[in-house]
């Protein structure tokens, strides 16, 4: 199955060729005003089609939850070429980081493969069914915040992406070391709306 599946995304990329834009050279993207983005790897959530992202115009980190601790690598490789002035955290409603625990996680991945089970018994996942959307967005602005590469002077943004209506909220907002808050929304209040 798997091999019928690379063989069809092999094909999509020959279908595609004519259509090729090639990006922007690394010399193209040090003269533009840096922007970078922390967001959830699920394929229902593309930042191109929320953000109206235009092809080559932010570095965009994607992992399970959006998490920043994962995209901290990301972040100190492209800093170094370009300077990030502006790091977006965007968590979003439905997330599986919200219907899933750290045991749960821990339990199946144990099952699996029984022999390396001690390994993860102290890993993180970063889930967050326990405290909700609006805690680990705070949680990943205030690890980015903490970040010992941010430039002094970068904004440091979360929002919360209402995937039903496509609507962006914002619950943090870093600007240098001035904290802009906003109150608390729960994701169940969004998963509500």
């Amino acid at each position: 199955m798997a091999s019928l599946k690379l063989k069809e995304f092999l094909k999509r990329n020959e279908d595609s060729l004519p259509n090729h834009q090639a990006p922007p050279s690394l010399r193209d993207i040090v003269s533009i005003e840096p922007k970078a983005g922390s967001i959830c790897i699920y394929a229902r959530v593309d930042p191109r089609d929320y953000f109206g992202l235009q092809f080559g115009e932010a570095l965009v980190v994607r992992n399970a939850g959006g998490r920043a601790v994962d995209a901290f690598r990301s972040l100190e490789v492209m800093g170094t070429i370009a300077p990030i002035d502006l790091t977006i955290v965007v968590h979003h409603t439905d997330c599986g980081a919200l219907f899933t625990n750290e045991e749960e996680i821990r339990s199946k991945l144990s099952h699996r493969a029984p022999a390396h089970a001690a390994s993860i018994q102290d890993k993180w996942f970063g889930t967050f069914q326990d405290f909700g959307i609006d805690e680990s967005i705070r949680h990943d602005v205030e690890e980015i915040r903490k970040w010992a590469f941010l430039p002094a002077k970068a904004q440091v943004v979360g929002y919360a992406l209402d995937i039903k209506t496509g609507s962006m909220r914002e619950r943090l907002n870093w600007l240098g070391r001035l904290l802009l808050s906003y109150p608390k929304m729960n994701a169940q209040s969004v998963l509500r709306r």
